[in-house]
């Protein structure tokens, strides 16, 4: 009864192990990672509907690879640049956003 019972267990823990844990679970996540041009525009649509960002024009260049994006331009008002920011970090988990947007207050609206 206490072989079966061990060797029970052991199969149990070979075939967790033989599932892959986390490292199988990184691969099946990084297969679906999404492309650097769907990133950008997953975030530039996002960015797009709030209608001072929309007019700011502001440029989205996305390494999803390095789950990076740089976000530049120019915006009138710290606030539009710190909303960009949080509205491309609310996009994917853990992504890293270089904010290279400039506050120019006055400065005429691209569009």
């Amino acid at each position: 009864m206490k072989k079966l019972l061990y060797l029970s267990v052991l199969a149990l823990v070979f075939s967790v192990m033989s599932c892959g844990g986390p490292e199988g679970e990184k691969k099946a996540t990084s297969s679906a990672k999404m492309s650097d041009s769907d990133l950008e525009k997953t975030i530039k649509a996002q960015l797009d509907k709030d209608e001072a960002l929309k007019a700011a024009d502001i440029n989205v260049s996305a390494n999803a690879d390095k789950n990076e994006v740089t976000l530049s331009g120019t915006v009138q008002s710290e606030d539009q640049r710190a909303k960009a920011v949080e509205l491309a970090k609310s996009m994917q988990p853990g992504i890293t956003i270089n904010d290279k947007i400039d506050v120019k207050p006055g400065e005429p609206r691209a569009g």
